[in-house]
Parts: structure tokens; C-alpha cells; sequence
């Protein structure tokens, strides 16, 4: 089925491959795919104001949220359960011009064959063995997926190497028919499952530490489609979902199955602050639309202000968080700062959260871009010393960021350090370079190297499973440590550097953010 086949159940047929729509002021507008059962769905939106997108179930009821609170341009992805697919494009504001077009509509008959399901008869997991046996004699799995309904996922066991401050970690899907490939994992790319012998069980385990936490998810029956490496490895995103026997759901407050990660967290990881308790003394945040000639765009910008704020406190914090949309729902982050204000744990802090559009431009502004970082330093900093009454010094003004945020807060540092005079970095993307780079070294690191030592304090961290999924690419943990290493090498005063038992996570990273906070700007007892 072509692009063309759209149509709008409350109005006039919408036969251009790409079209314009207009959405009402809290309205929602239908539109109607004409599809195949199993197809692939490849769509895209494009929206000056937030909008949502909703696939319907045969009932009318929302099914899953394809796109929330979008502005920009986003991609979206599921598999077509019948041969209509039902969307339902909604706004709080009124949306004039909204992009909207179907890219790919692939039935199951245009994709590519799948290759042999991947089986093994040889698990290492001791309860895995037993089931294999039990199935050798004739037995099936009921009893054992009874088990794991009742006590959730994932399997933890001891290591079977005996090694101290190990555990054997195994994950489940029940059911599958060619594929499974598990998001999120201990290691550094999507791996994929095996199936156990010719039964409904699938799984995937690793010897991790027991310090280990992290998110998942699994995408069960990936289609897989015509194209490149990366259409295909995209793809995982039409059916990626929670693992529906995990207990410890993360974004609890998801509306399907599609829009919540799985979370598990071993006996020893070190404790995470601020995530529990009460909040007594919540603080305020300000929405504000910041319009920026030197980028030519318009984002929303969050302003949170502790409770009893007082500008004139020479020890307040004044903190600038990159892709703050995702800082203030998944971590949750003004919560936490909430409770450690309030416990002393921290001084008061300003967080300025800055929305990244969409992905296009943060994959534009983000990677040690100087107008971007002229426009936080130059242009947005005195926007908010203004709205908050604050007179920021570099000493107690820092930014941070996870990913190409962590990688954006050392080159904004970098780059302004009488503004920004420390930065906390999240597994930031250091394996990045320019084009143009061809040295050996992360270029971050040949950065600071080769420039006169700045009034810097740093805190970098990264996960001890962000490998590298290719022998010829620096990983994200190795780029890390040179980076670190290459600022206590040049003499900075302070240099934190943490390794985590996790990956590329926000589990982590709140975790993480709170203590590069503490240790860098804890009160003196």
C-alpha cells in the first residue's frame, strides 16, 4: 500500500503523499491508513506547536501513543494489526501546517525473508537446564511461566562461574515466532535473543556485577524490511515495548505497554538519592518560550525554583540541564532536588531545563556546536539571570547533560568558562569528532590538551557496558576515561570521574547527576 492511501474520515479524502493539516485549538484531527495486517508503518510528523498522536484499537480506545507533546520533526513507527490503521492527531493549541505522511507502508509480502530462528540447547542459567531436561521428557513450560508470573522478571541467579560479586542475569519473552532482540541490556548493542530448543521460551543471559541497574525492553517479531542497516535496526522501534512479567515498570505512568521500560536493579547498587519520599516544600517551575535569533528557532524553556528561593543566596546553584523535557518526566528530576533541598543534602538550585525541539536539531546542536554554546552563554544566561533575579557567578553556575548533552556541557564549559565554570557529564558522547578531526585521542580530550587550563571543575561518568559495537570506534566508557584523564593530566583542580554497572540509561543517570551535584557543590559540614 502507497503513501497515498490516507484518507480523513471526517472530511475530504488527503491523497498527497505529504500533506498540510490544520488542527483546532483542542481538537482532534482522524486520519485513516489503508494497510495490510503485519505491514510495517513508517510515518512522520511536523508541528510547530505540541501535538499528539494516537493509534486507535477496533474500539475507538487509544491503543498506543505514538508521539506526545511533539514539536518538530518526529518520526514514528508501529505494525499494523488489521487493514485500517486509525490515528488520532490532537493539540492543545491551534496547529496550522501540520506535516503529516506515511513513509512506509510495507506489507509482509514486500519484506525481506527471515533467516532461521536462532535456538540453543545449551543454556548456562542452572533454572534454564532444568526446564530443557524437563522438556526433553516430555514435559512443557506452563509451570515454568507460572513461576515468573508470580515472581517477575528477569531471572537472577547466582554465577554459575562462582565469581564473588557476580550474578547471572537472564531475560525472558515468552512466545515469539522468528525474532526477539533485547533493548537495553548489559552490553553494548541490542542483543538478540535465543530460543530455548523448539519451546515458547526465549532468552539472553549475562554475567553482570551486583551492583548492576538498569532499564529494558524487547521487540518481539521485528519486521524486517527493505533498505539499509539502519532501516532495519530502526525497525525495532515499531514493536518495542516493557517486558510484560517485570515488576518494577519505569514511566509507571505510560498508557501501554509501548511507552513504559522494564527495569531491574541488583542488591548492591549504591543507593540513589532523592528518588523516595515525601516532598514537603515543592518548588515552582516557570514555562517560558525562548526564541533565539542566533539558532533561528523557538524552544520551551523550564525554569524550577526551589522552594524559599532567595536570588541574593551566595549559595545558590545555578544549573542548566539539556534535553530538559526528558529531565523533568523520565528522571523526574525536580522532585529529587526537592527532597535534597529540603534535607540539606544540596544548596538551593536553579534548573533551567532546555527542550532539544526534536532530534534533528539536537543532533545539530548538541555535538560541541558554538552558536549553539554562544546562544546558552551569551544569549539565554543573562535571559535568566534577568527572570530570576540572580547575579550568576562562573563558580556556582554548571551545566549538564547525558549522552551528546554530556558531551555538549564539556564543549559549552570549554568554550565559556567564565560563565559555566563546571560541568557534569553523563555518558557523554565523547567517541564524537568533527568531520574534519583525524587524530587518535577522543577530540574532547585533544581539545583540552591542547588549550590553556580553564577555572573548570568537572565530573564525568559513564556505564561500564557502553562499549563500543565496533573493533575500529572508541566507546563511549574508554572516551570517558580519556577525557578524565586528560584533565587531571593538565592540572585541574577538580575531576571527578564514576563508572556505573549499567549502560546508556537514564536509570543511571539520575542517579549519576545527583552525585556529580553533591560532589562538586555538597554544602561543608
Amino acid at each position: 500500500a502507497a503513501a497515498e492511501a490516507v484518507s480523513d474520515p471526517t472530511g475530504a479524502p488527503v491523497t498527497a503523499k505529504e500533506q498540510v493539516l490544520d488542527v483546532a485549538a483542542s481538537s482532534t484531527r482522524h486520519l485513516r491508513v489503508s494497510t495490510t495486517p503485519g505491514a510495517y508503518i513508517k510515518g512522520l510528523v511536523e508541528s510547530a506547536v505540541p501535538v499528539d498522536l494516537v493509534l486507535l484499537g477496533p474500539d475507538g480506545a487509544p491503543e498506543r501513543v505514538l508521539l506526545e507533546d511533539a514539536t518538530g520533526h518526529h518520526n514514528f513507527y508501529f505494525v499494523a494489526g488489521s487493514d485500517v490503521a486509525d490515528l488520532a492527531l490532537s493539540t492543545e493549541a491551534q496547529a496550522d501546517g501540520v506535516a503529516f505522511a506515511i513513509v512506509n507502508n510495507i506489507a509482509p509480502d514486500e519484506q525481506r525473508p527471515h533467516p532461521p530462528v536462532r535456538t540453543s540447547t545449551d543454556p548456562e542459567s542452572p533454572a534454564l537446564k532444568a526446564l530443557l531436561a524437563k522438556l526433553e521428557a516430555g514435559g512443557d513450560t506452563d509451570a515454568f511461566w507460572a513461576e515468573f508470573a508470580r515472581a517477575g522478571t528477569p531471572l537472577i541467579e547466582p554465577a554459575p562461574s562462582g565469581a564473588d560479586g557476580k550474578s547471572h542475569l537472564t531475560f525472558l519473552w515468552r512466545g515469539a515466532e522468528k525474532n526477539v532482540r533485547l533493548w537495553g541490556g548489559p552490553t553494548g548493542d541490542h542483543v538478540w535473543l535465543e530460543r530455548l530448543g523448539d519451546s515458547d521460551v526465549w532468552f539472553a543471559s549475562f554475567e553482570v556485577p551486583d551492583e548492576t541497574r538498569l532499564s529494558y525492553r524487547f521487540a518481539p517479531d521485528i519486521p524486517l524490511v527493505p533498505g539499509t542497516r539502519r532501516d532495519r535496526r530502526f525497525a525495532m522501534l515499531s514493536v518495542l515495548q516493557a517486558d510484560p512479567l517485570n515488576r518494577f515498570p519505569q514511566k509507571p505512568e505510560g498508557t501501554d505497554r509501548f511507552n513504559q521500560l522494564s527495569y531491574v536493579e541488583l542488591p548492591d547498587a549504591p543507593r540513589q538519592l532523592g528518588l523516595t519520599g515525601p516532598v514537603t516544600q515543592p518548588g515552582t517551575i516557570t514555562n517560558v518560550t525562548y526564541e533565539s535569533e542566533r539558532l533561528g528557532n523557538t524552544r520551551t524553556v523550564s525554569i524550577y525554583r526551589p522552594t524559599g528561593f532567595d536570588p541574593a543566596d551566595p549559595e545558590n546553584i545555578l544549573l542548566f540541564v539539556f534535553d530538559g523535557k526528558q529531565y523533568q518526566t523520565r528522571v523526574k528530576l525536580p522532585a529529587m532536588l526537592d527532597r535534597l533541598i529540603a534535607a540539606g543534602t544540596l544548596p538551593p538550585v536553579v534548573a533551567v531545563f532546555v527542550d532539544h525541539i526534536d532530534q534533528r536539531t539536537r543532533a545539530r546542536e548538541l555535538p560541541c556546536n558554538a552558536d549553539f554554546a554562544d546562544a546558552m552563554a551569551l544569549d539565554l544566561l543573562p535571559e535568566i539571570a534577568r527572570r530570576t533575579g540572580l547575579t550568576p557567578s562562573a563558580a556556582r553556575t554548571a551545566v549538564t547533560g547525558s549522552s551528546y548533552g554530556g558531551l555538549a556541557s564539556a564543549c559549552l564549559a570549554h568554550r565559556h568558562p567564565d560563565r559555566f565554570g563546571a560541568f557534569l557529564s553523563l555518558s557523554g558522547s565523547f567517541w564524537w569528532a568533527p568531520k574534519t578531526y583525524e587524530g587518535k585521542e577522543a577530540y574532547v580530550a585533544s581539545r583540552f590538551r591542547e588549550a590553556p587550563r580553564r577555572p573548570i571543575r568537572a565530573f564525568l561518568s559513564a556505564g561500564i557496558f557502553e562499549t563500543s559495537r565496533f573493533p575500529d570506534e572508541i566507546s563511549i566508557v574508554e572516551s570517558n576515561r580519556q577525557v578524565a584523564a586528560t584533565l587531571s593530566d593538565k592540572g585541574y583542580e577538580t575531576v571527578v570521574h564514576r563508572e556505573y554497572a549499567g549502560g546508556h540509561d537514564y536509570a543511571i543517570w539520575r542517579g549519576a547527576l545527583i552525585d556529580g551535584l553533591i560532589a562538586l557543590f555538597a554544602p561543608e559540614k
